[in-house]
């Protein structure tokens, strides 16, 4: 089956959106999607790009309003965590290991929620755990790879991949080559998958 990048960071509320919808438009063209966690402000840091919140007051008011319209359009609670920004290293480590056991997709999403509509702090292990086990996964295992080095090194690897196929931001999909950036883009990467199949 043919497949997608699709790369996220659980900072992002916006790539929350994403996650929720990715699966079934892929789906929907035959397409497997591969879940690409990325750790968004090293990424910035490394290619001296934008964050969004630090941006002139009116485009931050813009922002925060954009963002619960696109919630609202897709029926999706999203609140900031009290203690936002929550370091998200450890989820990603072990959102690359729930890949790994063929679970990405129910882990992150759990994740997602977690942080964006729960407030729930996913950098602590026993709610990594809890949404492991929620997921279907072994909750010691999954807390196990949130600090081992060798997933902080897969995270690494996956930031310079991202880096090296021009991603800039999350939530990016990658399809043939071809870059999509945002959630309001997926629309977008459904007409070039509809296109795609009828060529």
């Amino acid at each position: 089956m043919t497949e997608l990048d699709f790369w996220y960071d659980f900072h992002s509320p916006f790539a929350y959106l994403a996650a929720t919808r990715i699966e079934d438009i892929a789906r929907r063209h035959g397409v497997s999607v591969n879940w690409r966690p990325l750790y968004l402000s090293r990424l910035i840091d490394a290619i001296g790009g934008r964050r969004s919140l630090e941006e002139n007051a009116a485009f931050v008011a813009w922002y925060k309003q954009d963002l619960q319209d696109q919630a609202a359009f897709h029926a999706i609670s999203i609140r900031y965590h009290p203690g936002f920004p929550l370091r998200p290293a450890r989820a990603l480590r072990a959102a690359i290991r729930a890949g790994e056991l063929g679970a990405a997709a129910p882990f992150s999403l759990a994740v997602f929620r977690a942080y964006w509509t729960d407030n729930r702090d996913i950098s602590d292990l026993a709610v990594l755990g809890e949404l492991a086990t929620a997921s279907g996964l072994d909750a010691r295992d999954i807390e196990l790879a949130a600090t081992q080095d060798a997933y902080r090194e897969r995270l690494e690897q996956n930031n310079a991949a991202a880096i090296a196929a021009g991603v800039f931001g999350v939530p990016t999909v990658i399809w043939r080559g071809k870059l999509f950036f945002g959630n309001d883009r997926l629309d977008m990467l459904e007409r070039s998958l509809r296109l795609q199949s009828v060529s």
